[in-house]
């Protein structure tokens, strides 16, 4: 269960003159991208992506949904996070970046505010160097209605 803050996806009609304000066309592969990503119930495969094209479009091919998933995120309309095991995961993108966290044991999504992981982006970037991209991965570990039952 994904839990998502107000806002969602883009309007189609802005989307289209962006896109072509980019130099790139409004395909009908991109309008239907987006559809199934408005229409998601939460972060989905590019191959869930393409299954619900297919749909409406049966000729679709993987690699068609591929680049436009790809095109779409570099314009920032939609982007993606690795879950654990280890499958892109693909999602519209909100006016407001989030991180994720995974429930190893029931499979849930829960979307946090990156305020929550800024410390430890901040801690990482001190003491190592580095710099993480923590809307990018996912946090994984027991939900509030598993961890109970795991330490029973």
């Amino acid at each position: 269960m994904t839990q998502r803050p107000p806002g969602g996806g883009p309007d189609q009609a802005t989307a289209a003159d962006r896109i072509r304000a980019s130099g790139r066309r409004m395909t009908v592969q991109r309008r239907l991208v987006l559809d199934a990503l408005q229409r998601a119930r939460h972060h989905t495969t590019a191959e869930d992506v393409a299954a619900r094209i297919r749909r409406q479009l049966p000729q679709i091919d993987p690699s068609t949904v591929y680049r436009n998933l790809e095109a779409l995120e570099s314009l920032g309309y939609v982007t993606h996070t690795h879950f654990e095991d280890r499958v892109t995961r693909w999602h519209l993108a909100d006016e407001r970046r989030h991180g994720h966290l995974v429930c190893r044991s029931c499979s849930a999504e829960i979307e946090v505010p990156m305020t929550l992981l800024e410390p430890l982006a901040r801690r990482l970037r001190q003491e190592h160097g580095f710099e993480a991209d923590l809307a990018h991965s996912a946090v994984v570990g027991l939900c509030r209605a598993c961890a109970p039952a795991a330490a029973r």
